[in-house]
């Protein structure tokens, strides 16, 4: 799984080209730091009387609130003692894990930074001492909390870990190019020395140690945060050697952090969260670095990889704005949909496309923040507290970061493109070799499903039947993540998790022949009608076949066992028991959405309403009660 440290021992040259304390003092000497001052400056809040919603641009709007918050958030920064520095306040991380020793909390030193940096007619903070001293104690604690081997521990006071230290590499990282922007206001030298020490200390662990990369390889968004810190670093100490042994380790990770199938691992499974989310975050904060060096190749390649992993799991709602996720699957996080991605990679990366915010909604949307904003300023309202990101970095460290919105045109094309929409008849199939798990996506003219089998990454993913969707409706059925019997399935007894929700193995037949074993990693299968047949242990079996004409499922098990259908219906539809059948209907329309005909129930199948996962939708939970066989089929 992981590969030799030697491409990333040359790492260590990156510790011969540090000379910040010497730099820094000439750029900086601009007399006493005031954080030797015995007693702090309140940081004043904004009167917003002398400013207006004109004095923003478009892309300066979403700082509004974070400028009515920062005041409460600065001045809550301890001022004396063995924790001077430390942000003393629940706004970024959970309230319980706001500690001293959490190195996540101080990643709002960024905030801090770029008041402190930022030239903007809107801003009072910029070269405020109030803020400086805050500033300076604050990058003080950070290095003061850093272990001697550059680590950051997160959950409790010696809890090293990847994360603690690679997403402060990030953090600080661009703290430090605020800081040493031209013409931004004076910073003492030697605090700015240490501070740029420990950024150092912290990418030599990250790169060099291999616990670190191995776990990397396991949590793939936590290490990915060392790239933009990384390449912070080189913008501010600028070293070929460095720019080469980072670009290698880059490569490296390539193929080591990315499954074959085209997702990148979370606790070796895939996850839409955490990809969608921080790995989006380190591609918008790397790509401005690296677009226009052999890297960029690099990237474009496994974000094209992402995407198409994407493209089969993804699935947009008719007439709605957001998009339904193949959730059943997701590893870590509980994600059941998205509305849009913004990303520099769609620019490059056709697919991406279908899933971009685009010109004219980023457009409306600006408009519409300008027109609350007139009747209603600055409209913040307080800061929250406690709480686990009402005052979140990340507002600060995209400020730059580019992102590439195609027109609606532009997206609808491509989404037009996305297998689901582009073709009516497939089998396709992809293969992680990790924990030896398939992933099957079937269309037939009427319905696109999903189905997966092999080893689970974690305990909260449910193989078997993902999703079911239409192209003219959208999705009908959803199967949830982590939560008790709300996942397609049989369910032995009084059992809450269903027989997919542990490892099983699958026989797979395309039109009567064997299917390749394993499955390919990425690739469509003959056509033709697939039929999987697995046991349910000890002396069960189950029979799915996805053919022309629908879902057939046969369930052979030996005493009480209930089948499960966790349904996905709009407010007006219906879901009704008739006579051997579960027929859902939509008003307006002549033919039923979906009729599930069953043979073998031993009681009257119950139908339950359950918390809704997505938007203008109600989860509705079917469960149909045999004993000994059941056979049902689902029709379109």
């Amino acid at each position: 799984m992981t590969r030799a440290l030697t491409p990333v021992i040359s790492c260590l040259v990156l510790l011969t080209s540090f000379q910040a304390s010497t730099a820094f003092a000439a750029a900086n000497a601009a007399g006493t730091s005031p954080a030797t001052a015995a007693r702090w400056p309140r940081v004043a809040p904004v009167d917003f009387s002398r400013i207006t919603p004109d004095d923003f641009t478009d892309d300066e709007l979403d700082l509004v609130a974070p400028l009515a918050h920062f005041a409460p958030v600065a001045n809550a920064i301890v001022e004396e003692g063995p924790n001077r520095g430390f942000i003393d306040i629940s706004v970024w991380r959970r309230p319980k894990d706001n500690k001293h020793w959490n190195a996540r909390v101080m990643e709002n030193v960024l905030s801090l930074a770029w008041f402190y940096t930022a030239d903007r007619k809107w801003n009072p903070y910029r070269g405020d001492p109030a803020v400086r001293v805050r500033l300076e104690a604050a990058l003080d604690f950070i290095g003061r909390i850093q272990a001697p081997d550059g680590s950051f521990s997160e959950y409790n006071p010696k809890g090293y870990n990847l994360a603690a230290v690679a997403f402060m590499a990030k953090f600080l990282g661009r703290t430090l190019e605020n800081l040493a922007a031209p013409g931004a206001p004076a910073t003492d030298a030697e605090v700015l020395g240490r501070a740029h020490a420990t950024l150092r200390k912290a990418l030599i662990v990250t790169l060099t140690r291999e616990k670190n990369y191995k776990n990397g390889s396991f949590f793939t968004n936590q290490y990915g945060n060392v790239w933009p810190g990384g390449l912070s670093w080189l913008r501010l100490h600028p070293d070929h050697g460095s720019a080469r042994s980072l670009g290698k380790r880059l490569r490296q990770s390539a193929p080591d952090f990315q499954s074959p199938a085209g997702f990148f691992y979370e606790k070796d499974g895939p996850d839409f969260s955490y990809t969608l989310g921080t790995h989006g975050t380190n591609t918008r904060s790397a790509w401005p670095y690296i677009r226009d060096t052999p890297l960029a190749q690099v990237w474009i390649d496994k974000e094209t990889a992402w995407f198409g992993w994407l493209s089969w799991n993804a699935l947009p709602e008719p007439g709605e704005s957001w998009i339904a996720l193949n959730r059943a699957i997701e590893s870590r996080m509980q994600r059941p949909f998205f509305n849009h991605v913004q990303t520099p990679m769609s620019e490059f990366i056709p697919a991406a496309r279908a899933f971009s915010l685009t010109r004219e909604e980023r457009a409306a949307a600006i408009a519409a923040t300008r027109t609350r904003l007139a009747s209603d300023w600055p409209g913040a309202g307080p800061l929250q507290t406690p709480a686990g990101d009402s005052f979140s970095p990340y507002v600060f460290l995209d400020r730059r970061d580019p992102a590439f919105y195609p027109s609606d045109a532009e997206r609808d094309a491509e989404r037009a493109q996305l297998p689901s929409l582009a073709r009516d008849r497939f089998n396709h199939a992809r293969h992680d070799p990790r924990k030896d798990a398939g992933f099957l996506y079937l269309r037939r003219p009427a319905w696109y499903a999903s189905f997966a089998f092999g080893n689970p990454a974690t305990p909260q993913q449910r193989y078997g039947l993902g999703f079911v969707w239409r192209p003219d409706t959208g999705i009908l059925i959803q199967s949830q993540s982590r939560k008790e019997s709300l996942a397609w399935g049989t369910y032995a007894g009084k059992s809450a998790l269903p027989f997919e929700a542990a490892s099983f193995g699958a026989r797979i037949t395309v039109a009567g022949n064997p299917a390749p074993s394993p499955l390919p990693a990425a690739a469509d299968l003959d056509q033709g009608d697939l039929v999987l047949m697995y046991p349910l242990s000890p002396a069960g079996e189950k029979t799915v076949a996805f053919t022309d004409a629908g879902i057939d499922v046969k369930v052979h098990l030996p005493g009480a066992f209930s089948e499960y259908f966790p349904l996905i219906l709009a407010g007006n539809d219906t879901a009704t028991v008739e006579s051997g059948a579960v027929i859902v209907r939509r008003a307006g329309r002549k033919m039923p959405l979906l009729t599930i005909a069953f043979r073998g129930a031993s009681h009257a199948p119950v139908i339950a309403e359950s918390e809704a996962p997505l938007p203008h939708r109600r989860l509705v939970l079917v469960k149909i009660p045999s004993d000994g066989q059941l056979d049902y089929t689902l029709r379109f």
